[in-house]
């Protein structure tokens, strides 16, 4: 396939809508989770997210192209069913649940920042169960992001009323653990039957767990009607549920087609900073001096992290595995 310069702009273009799309993802989920309870919430997003990606699924599985990369047949191996429902019910659900917690605790902007520090926690499970390595600049990058997220953290905060800020950090670390936590075995699952595939059934095993776990709560399912009786609640959750859960790994695909994976994932060290300007613009969080810089330096820290890999040229061969599969693990995302 022959590159141009049009293909180039079109596949950074996808590559940047993406980040977008998954920075805004504590922006869509505020008003969500105001609305209802965090654990009902999180039953009624992967409902709809089955839905979307089952008639994205729908629609790829019948092309070629796309049904190599995101998954041509819905049989799986039975020996991956309990993978796949750890996946959905740890990396999906514990994720959004932790999500929807935090979210009544601090702002969309201080969850957006830990949120974005996935690339790290993914790479740290990488070096505790998968001989993962950082060299030395990596290592400079995260440390200065951690002491850009202790700066926020005793910084001005966006205060929740009733909420407790340090409750919402200690949620939102789990939420971003869960689906690091995670990556590993996603980008494996998704490598072996498609992305979109992967991810239906995973979605689908968090539907179901949250199912029965909403019915033993007794909690009350009719707030479905909250959400129906404002369409502003129901875009968000049709969005969360089908945009960023679903059509998102579409446009990702995309990029990837045209500027190639790693160039499409650096686009993804944006999430922080897009996170932070959409919560100021449409949620009227504070815009301090100090947060700017601090989510600026943690793009920037991001990037250096992701771009000072090992390249794969490396003679030794576990660090060419490491390389690849890290590159992966950064594009799967809730």
């Amino acid at each position: 396939m022959n590159i141009t310069n049009k293909d180039v702009v079109l596949g950074w273009t996808a590559a940047i809508a993406v980040a977008v799309i998954w920075g805004v993802t504590g922006v869509v989920s505020k008003p969500l989770s105001m609305a209802v309870d965090p654990m009902t919430l999180v039953f009624f997003r992967y409902v709809t997210a089955v839905i979307g990606l089952s008639i994205i699924f729908f629609f790829t599985s019948r092309s070629k192209t796309l049904s190599k990369d995101l998954g041509g047949s819905l049989k799986i191996d039975k020996k991956d069913i309990v993978k796949i429902a750890l996946c959905g019910i740890i990396g999906q659900g514990a994720f959004s649940l932790f999500n929807f917690l935090s979210l009544s605790h601090i702002g969309a902007t201080e969850n957006g920042v830990i949120q974005g520090m996935q690339p790290f926690a993914t790479v740290f499970f990488g070096m505790l169960f998968m001989h993962f390595r950082m060299n030395k600049l990596q290592w400079g990058a995260f440390i200065a992001s951690a002491l850009c997220i202790y700066a926020m953290s005793v910084g001005p905060t966006n205060s929740i009323e009733g909420g407790t800020p340090l409750m919402g950090y200690v949620f939102v670390t789990c939420s971003m653990l869960s689906l690091a936590w995670t990556a590993h075995l996603r980008a494996s699952l998704a490598d072996k039957y498609g992305s979109v595939v992967s991810m239906l059934y995973q979605y689908i095993s968090v539907a179901v767990m949250g199912f029965f776990v909403v019915m033993a709560m007794g909690l009350d399912l009719s707030q479905i009607f909250i959400i129906l009786d404002s369409p502003l609640l129901l875009g968000l959750l049709i969005f969360l549920g089908t945009g960023i859960s679903g059509g998102s790994y579409l446009i990702q695909l995309y990029s990837f087609k045209r500027i190639g994976v790693e160039k499409a994932t650096m686009a993804l060290n944006l999430m922080p900073l897009v996170g932070y300007v959409v919560a100021v613009l449409t949620l009227g969080e504070q815009m301090e001096l100090s947060k700017t810089i601090i989510v600026s330096l943690i793009v920037v820290a991001l990037y250096v992290f992701t771009k000072c890999e090992t390249k794969p040229e490396a003679k030794d061969e576990t660090a060419n595995d490491t390389d690849k599969q890290a590159v992966e693990l950064k594009t799967q995302k809730a």
